[in-house]
């Protein structure tokens, strides 16, 4: 049996995780996942995923975006994924942005809450991910942003 490809699936917590979730429960049975986002109430003793509890930053809070981001690499020269899929916000945003100076393939998924704009996440990594996909059909132009349902 060939070796599963690993995906690397970034959240930040809340409604952002939960969409990320619902993504990956279908992924699982095709692809070795992996699991950041900050906070460990997220991850289980008794959970079967691989989850690793990464620093919470945001715009807000510019200055963790480094400690992050050294994490967030750290993380990808350990795990070696195939590929990244985030649904937002600033820990997605900076995984995508490193791995495009690695050879991983990323994909970004703009927040269902998103109805008029594409997030501020998501209008800073569109020129760089491989695919971003948006869960609002006039927000996609067809080209860079692409539009395939929404996941709740």
């Amino acid at each position: 049996m060939p070796k599963k490809k690993k995906v690397l699936a970034i959240a930040s917590p809340g409604g952002h995780w939960i969409q990320l979730n619902k993504i990956c429960n279908e992924m699982e049975a095709r692809f070795e996942m992996v699991y950041a986002t900050p906070g460990t109430q997220y991850g289980s003793k008794n959970s079967s995923r691989k989850i690793h509890n990464i620093t919470d930053a945001s715009a807000d809070s510019k200055l963790k975006l480094i400690p992050l981001a050294f994490q967030l690499l750290f993380l990808m020269i350990k795990e070696r994924p195939s590929a990244i899929i985030s649904t937002g916000a600033a820990p997605g945003a900076i995984a995508i942005l490193i791995a495009k100076f690695l050879p991983i393939k990323t994909i970004w998924v703009d927040s269902i809450a998103n109805t008029a704009v594409l997030s501020r996440s998501g209008r800073m990594v569109k020129k760089h991910a491989n695919l971003v996909v948006t869960q609002w059909e006039p927000l996609s132009d067809g080209k860079n942003v692409i539009y395939k349902g929404s996941i709740l």
